[in-house]
């Protein structure tokens, strides 16, 4: 009887075993994986909220994305009037430079002592390149063409330096664009000391900012640069009735309208997206046709 009760204790012991759980796969690597491997060892939370589990590289990452986040946030947005880093990175610079310049007389009110300079590009100074933009230089191979008939107006073509001729032919083509203006004459760059301190032969001894290519004149025959103003230009002949009118055409915006520059005009809204007016410059001269990096 003993014996009978003994095996039926061990049958049923086996039989227990038999239908126990089957570990999950990560304790038993041999045994045969279901569709999820894991599935059968995800807790059972019941009516409690599931908890969210971090790893550190997890971690690590979300920190990076918020402080990532946050830089951006505190990031300015580029400066429309600098050329972007990315332009400077991509672009190779030239091996020589040259270029054609001259002096202007205050005595005899023109342009002279005329020279010419070619030499090795890693030799231009710092007089050479623009204070306020020093990757432009007077070299003329910083220099970009920009020829206004291909967006359908006449006038000659043009050289910026390669850092803002880009902003510069986009403003010109929407002004081209807008119907509002007509553009008939453009200045760029051209060489020539024509500010600054006057020498013992009355000739200027400063680079105009055209002798780097960053300013460019609109309809110099139509807005001329005037001296002894006393007030800003804002867009009436009455505004320099009161100037000396110098190098270009009387400005009389009421008469010509489609071919004088003013203040909020077509042609201010785009140059001064980038560059600033001469008609806004403080003193009393207002170089009304001009826009550069400073304005002056």
């Amino acid at each position: 009887m003993k014996r009978a009760a003994c095996l039926l204790c061990l049958l049923m012991l086996c039989h227990s075993t038999a239908f126990a759980q089957e570990p999950c796969p990560s304790e038993a690597p041999e045994a045969p994986k279901p569709d999820d491997p894991n599935e059968k060892c995800k807790p059972d939370f019941g009516n409690a909220a599931p908890v969210m589990f971090v790893f550190p590289d997890d971690e690590k990452k979300s920190d990076n994305d918020k402080a990532g986040n946050d830089k951006a946030a505190d990031t300015p947005k580029p400066d429309a009037s600098k050329p972007s880093a990315k332009h400077e990175q991509t672009r190779q610079a030239p091996e020589t430079c040259t270029y054609k310049a001259y002096a202007w007389d205050t005595k005899k009110k023109r342009s002279t002592d005329h020279f010419t300079v070619s030499k090795p590009y890693r030799d231009v100074t710092d007089d050479e390149r623009d204070p306020n933009a020093p990757m432009c230089t007077i070299c003329s191979e910083d220099q970009v063409e920009i020829d206004p008939s291909t967006f359908g107006v006449k006038a000659d073509t043009i050289r910026i330096c390669h850092a803002f001729a880009p902003q510069v032919r986009s403003a010109l083509e929407a002004i081209s664009k807008s119907g509002e203006f007509d553009i008939e004459k453009l200045e760029g760059y051209r060489p020539g000391k024509t500010r600054g301190k006057v020498d013992k032969n009355g000739l200027r001894t400063e680079w105009s900012q055209h002798s780097y290519g960053t300013a460019i004149d609109i309809n110099a025959n139509r807005n001329a640069i005037y001296s002894n103003c006393p007030d800003k230009i804002v867009g009436h002949a009455s505004d320099v009735r009161t100037c000396k009118k110098g190098i270009g055409g009387a400005y009389q915006p009421e008469k010509q309208p489609r071919v004088s520059i003013t203040k909020g005009g077509v042609v201010y809204r785009e140059m001064t997206k980038f560059w600033k007016w001469g008609g806004e410059i403080e003193g009393t001269t207002k170089d009304i046709m001009h826009f550069s990096i400073t304005g002056y």
